[in-house]
């Protein structure tokens, strides 16, 4: 639990009463590669804080997988638009390697936000976050070409290319395989 208590910490107007409300109601949870936080089609019903691992979210596009986003170590899993508004989730959540998972219930940091301004703090510095996460995603791939959004991803998050397969990384990018196949081939050249 060292590193959720690392993880409030960042956040303003920490105190060991913070944790000590939130204690009860964390679980551990451990997924095997492939195997599912949250399944497209399901309501999302829980948070997760990732402690050691890797998953990804994706949506499926005519039958193909569409990576959304990684996330690793020290980061927020949710689908929140689904415990928001307390309708089916339009994306998955997988782990991509072995990953131990510290969750907490939505109804339960709904009774946090009542019972400390700091949880309704955390939450809604987590849902600023979130956005900011997906505005960047969104000039990501609208204003880089499909060569200049690899070399950002080798650039700025180099050891998430040596954690992810490439057919996961290709759906990020929003290539296919084979694309990114000649893209890797084309950058080793020059």
């Amino acid at each position: 639990m060292q590193t959720i208590e690392n993880y409030l910490k960042k956040f303003p107007h920490y105190s060991s009463q913070a944790l000590e409300e939130v204690l009860p109601f964390l679980q551990i949870k451990e997924i095997e590669e492939g195997e599912y936080f949250l399944r497209q089609g399901k309501f999302a019903k829980n948070i997760a804080f990732i402690e050691k691992g890797l998953l990804r979210l994706y949506y499926l596009r005519d039958g193909k997988e569409v990576t959304t986003q990684f996330l690793d170590e020290q980061n927020i899993a949710c689908s929140y638009r689904s415990m928001i508004t307390n309708q089916i989730s339009e994306i998955s959540i997988q782990a991509v390697e072995s990953t131990k998972l510290i969750v907490l219930p939505f109804h339960s940091l709904q009774k946090l936000y009542e019972k400390n301004l700091f949880w309704q703090q955390v939450g809604r510095l987590a849902a600023e976050s979130e956005f900011i996460v997906t505005e960047e995603h969104n000039r990501f791939l609208n204003d880089l070409s499909a060569t200049e959004r690899y070399l950002e991803i080798l650039t700025n998050k180099g050891k998430l290319i040596q954690r992810v397969p490439l057919n996961y990384l290709a759906s990020y990018l929003q290539v296919e395989p084979e694309t990114l196949s000649r893209i890797r081939k084309k950058i080793v050249q020059t």
